[in-house]
Parts: C-alpha cells; structure tokens; sequence
C-alpha cells in the first residue's frame, strides 16, 4: 500500500537576482568560471558570491537586506509588491583572464534575468535583453580564422586610455566592438569580410584573389572619457556611455585618423606617426571629446 503524502506546508524561493554574460567577441555565451558577487552599497563588506548553474546563470539567495523578498510565490503580486528599491554594486571578474573585470549597480530585486536597461549609446550585439555583454582581455587568443585589431591608445598627456571602447567596420562587414583595459590595451577580433575575386586572369569569369593580397578597408572609431575607478573595475554603463573621442594621424594632432587596412593573415596595429620624424609610434593617439588640444 502507497503511502498517502500530507503537504503542510510549501515554501517557494525566488532569487533577487541573476545573470548571464555574452562573449562580445566570440558571439555566443560566455565561457564558465567566472568570479561573480555581490553586496549592498549601505553595507560593502557584506559580498555575497553567485551560484552558477549548467545553463551558465549566475544567482544569489539570501543578500543581506532581501531575505524577506526571498519568500514568495515569484507572480505578478509578488512582484507590484517587492519593486527594485535596494541598491547593490555586482562584481564581475575572471580568474583566468580571458574577460575585462567590470562592476554594475542595480536596484534589487530585479524580476528575471538582468540586462543593460535602455539601449546604451553604444549598441552592443547580444541575443536579447536578458544577456550582458562581456569583454575580453588582450591576452585572450581568437580562435578560428578571423583578423587581429590590436593596439596601445594614449592621450596627448602621457596616460594610458584606459577602458576606452574601440568599434570597426569594413565594407559589407558586420561591425565589431572592444574594450581597452586598465593599460589602454586593446584586442579585438574582426571576422574577415568576404574575399575579394579579380576578372583578369580567367576565361571562365572572376577568379580569387590570392589571400596574400587581400586586403580591407576599416572605419575604426573610438568612444573615450576619463573617469575615476575607486575600486580598480569600471561600471559597465559608464564604459559604454563614453562619448566619441579625436583618433589622430600624427602627433600633430591637425589630421583625424578613421581609416585603417587589414591585411589577411597579418594584425592591424592601431598607431600614431611622430610628426616630426615620420616614424609610426607604439600608440594610437586619442583625446577625448572636448579636451582641449
């Protein structure tokens, strides 16, 4: 005989918040191991790490000051009843270096999965609304066949542009964004646009032109403000909030530079000219929008 089951009682848990990260570069969700936490803007020593799930969600229970808000049926009522009023700042890093550390203030509880609220100034290519962007470090090698846009940016005083935002275009090709770090350093990988053919040569109609001479041209643009980082991380907003910065030719700084080539097969380094010398320098000169020159 079967037992008969008496329910006493049934306890639903909602958690008050949860994330999942797009790799911004390699164009699918991001790789597992990251470092995620959280805690309270009134308390900070009060850092709660996330759980991560096999669906690569990233979730908390129990934070401090929202542990009443952790019970509940998780509906519509629940949720006119608990609205996002407790600020929080979220730590997001990688102990393996493959993405840029970044943080993000939010109000919780938030209702499903968090995402970049508005659209940015800066539109980054995520699936939807549910996903944030995530960035890789310089050191991260691309995988498959894809080009290199590498490079060094620096203001007219010396100091690195750190956290800058490097977007590039080629012709007929799909744009592609990246993230310098603390160092003014950027990577970012460019998918190769379609391969280019000649008609000489053939009578039976266009032939390839060899990968050694194929070549592309760039529009490359970045978006650059100084700002302080008290904890050594930017705020993933402010970075994609930048406004769009000068990029120089030479250290005259009289000629824009926006158009650059990439070559098959070799990496475009983004570089200034010594005015004076006409030697190509290690850095791409850049100065934000209304410095003054």
């Amino acid at each position: 005989m079967t037992p008969q089951v008496q329910v006493l009682e049934e306890v639903t848990r909602v958690a008050p918040l949860g994330l999942r990260f797009w790799d911004v570069a390699m164009q699918s969700p991001a790789e597992t191991g990251l470092t995620v936490s959280a805690y309270p803007d009134a308390y900070p020593e009060l850092i709660t790490p996330a759980s991560a799930n096999a669906s690569g969600i990233y979730s908390f229970s129990d934070l401090p000051g929202l542990r009443r808000a952790g019970n509940g049926a998780g509906d519509d009522s629940y949720w006119s009843a608990n609205p996002p009023t407790v600020p929080y700042t979220v730590e997001v890093s990688d102990p393996q270096n493959r993405y840029l550390p970044f943080q993000l203030a939010v109000l919780l509880p938030w209702r499903g999965l968090y995402g970049l609220e508005g659209s940015p100034p800066l539109p980054i290519p995520v699936p939807d609304g549910g996903w944030l962007p995530i960035f890789p470090t310089a050191a991260r090698p691309a995988g498959g066949v894809t080009g290199m846009i590498r490079g060094t940016l620096q203001d007219p005083s010396g100091a690195e542009a750190a956290w800058a935002v490097v977007t590039a275009q080629a012709t007929g090709g799909a744009p592609v964004t990246g993230v310098a770090d603390d160092r003014g350093v950027i990577s970012v990988p460019i998918p190769y646009p379609e391969l280019q053919t000649t008609l000489a040569g053939s009578p039976l109609g266009p032939t390839l032109l060899p990968l050694s001479l194929q070549s592309w041209p760039l529009t490359v643009r970045v978006y650059y403000e100084p700002f302080s980082i008290p904890t050594g991380s930017p705020d993933l907003k402010d970075v994609l909030s930048q406004s769009e910065a000068s990029v120089w030719r030479d250290t005259s700084m009289s000629a824009r530079a926006t158009a650059f080539n990439l070559d098959y097969g070799t990496d475009l380094i983004l570089r200034s000219v010594d005015a004076v010398s006409g030697r190509q320098l290690s850095y791409l000169l850049v100065t934000a929008a209304g410095s003054p020159l």
